[in-house]
């Protein structure tokens, strides 16, 4: 299935919401997650990132980011998109 980034599919959907809010609302729907990888630039700090959860694997992969090995990127599933952005909508309040 062809997955794409959140940033992509809200501008193709001429949503009216930011990727940070986006992704609040699906931490908030256990979709997404906070996770923490060891900093490669400062030792002893942690970098924080996003992946999607079993629930959120409904709506698409986590792909390794090429520049950050170890760390994950949230793919969503163009096909399954709509749906994702009727819930992300429906919690916006």
């Amino acid at each position: 299935m062809k997955t794409d980034s959140m940033t992509n599919l809200l501008k193709l959907h001429n949503a009216e919401i930011s990727v940070v809010k986006a992704n609040k609302i699906l931490v908030a729907l256990e979709l997404l997650e906070e996770k923490q990888r060891p900093s490669s630039k400062y030792e002893g700090k942690m970098k924080k990132y996003k992946a999607l959860t079993e629930k959120g694997l409904a709506y698409g992969i986590n792909k390794e980011n090429p520049s950050s090995p170890g760390q994950t990127t949230p793919h969503y599933f163009v096909d399954k998109f709509d749906e994702l952005f009727s819930l992300i909508k429906n919690n916006k309040g």
